[in-house]
């Protein structure tokens, strides 16, 4: 090969070169992000997303960022997201799409400490957010911002992370989640204060939960699923005081509902029956022992019971027993209940009531 022919290849092996630079230098300079626009925040602001994002000169290329960013990756920078993903508009434009990690939960300890699925701590804040539970009986040492909830007892914290995703997957709103000094949990949701006990069959304890507020509607009181375990397990509800007293009044006037015509005649109240008969006729004859006098049958079936399960595994309030069958408020017979030979009301999960009472038996 002649000294001209080398020169020519030279000459294009450099052209090729010189190409290549150029192709290079544009997609770094004219592939910029000059107009960011960011889409989902809500707890954070743009300008801490871009901060995050474009912080040298590579990363604010908006080829690199729609590559790197293509699966929902989030850069180490951005800690409080939970995905990230760019679409280039134009060279210079690019629009970023994001989701932000959320709460589960807050500590109250002179600043509200907010924290994720994960117990990260994800902001410290002067302001209360109720949409999120409240924990309390807990002790935490100082938190650092997007670090672990730096808490005293990790199994603690773990049983918490535990309890607010079963009431995320139950969608029960929460109002607080209280630990006990001996390690008993209280949920707060609504007007019910549920008695979880130990940190032991809580998936089974809030899915009843859910099951039975769903058919409380809005009553107030004390669930206790202390000793729930997703079997026949024994689930007592205490309705709060304005409601107490008005099912402790039903109950009062059934107390003592078989002596409602005593031998001298007169009801608790001291009301004439009429069971003697003072024409002579034999009418008023109701002390012979029978048990057929419709004033004591009537006020028999005035013992309410707070509430049983019925066949379905429902919840049915205020029943009592009428003509020998249970029924609820309205008159209607509840499936799976029967009266024993004592007189006493059985559930469909075998949970026996008094019948004078309405107290739980067993």
């Amino acid at each position: 090969m002649n000294r001209r022919a080398r020169r020519k290849r030279r000459l294009i092996k450099g052209g090729v070169l010189l190409l290549l630079l150029l192709a290079v230098l544009a997609v770094v300079f004219l592939f910029q992000a000059k107009t960011v626009t960011v889409y989902g925040v809500t707890r954070h602001t743009e300008e801490e997303i871009k901060e995050g994002m474009l912080n040298n000169i590579l990363h604010k290329n908006t080829l690199y960022l729609q590559w790197k960013y293509r699966n929902g990756a989030v850069p180490d920078t951005l800690p409080f997201l939970k995905s990230l993903k760019v679409s280039m508009k134009s060279p210079m434009e690019i629009e970023v799409q994001v989701t932000e990690k959320e709460p589960v939960a807050y500590l109250d300890k002179g600043e509200y400490i907010y924290f994720d699925a994960d117990g990260i701590v994800l902001e410290l804040s002067d302001k209360e957010d109720s949409n999120y539970p409240v924990i309390t009986g807990v002790e935490v040492d100082d938190p650092v911002l997007y670090q672990k909830l730096p808490m005293q007892s990790s199994a603690q914290l773990r049983t918490i992370l535990s309890i607010t995703q079963l009431l995320s997957y139950q969608d029960l709103q929460a109002k607080e989640i209280r630990f006990g000094d001996n390690g008993d949990i209280t949920v707060f949701v609504g007007g019910v204060e549920a008695l979880l006990g130990q940190d032991e069959y809580l998936e089974e304890k809030i899915a009843n939960l859910s099951a039975i507020l769903n058919k409380m509607g809005d009553e107030h009181g004390t669930l206790h699923l202390e000793s729930f375990t997703g079997k026949s397990d024994l689930t007592t509800f205490t309705p709060s005081e304005e409601t107490e007293t008005e099912t402790q009044l039903q109950t009062e006037a059934g107390d003592g509902s078989g002596d409602a015509a005593d031998a001298s005649g007169s009801t608790a109240d001291g009301t004439d029956t009429g069971a003697e008969d003072t024409a002579g006729d034999g009418t008023g004859d109701s002390s012979d022992g029978s048990g057929d006098d419709p004033q004591a049958d009537e006020s028999s079936s005035s013992t309410v019971i707070a509430m049983v399960f019925d066949s379905s595994g429902n919840l049915v309030y205020n029943v009592h027993v009428e003509n020998g069958t249970v029924v609820d408020a309205n008159g209607n017979p509840v499936s799976g209940c029967t009266v024993n030979e004592n007189g006493d009301v059985v559930d469909a999960y075998m949970n026996v009531f008094d019948g004078k009472t309405g107290e739980l038996s067993n």
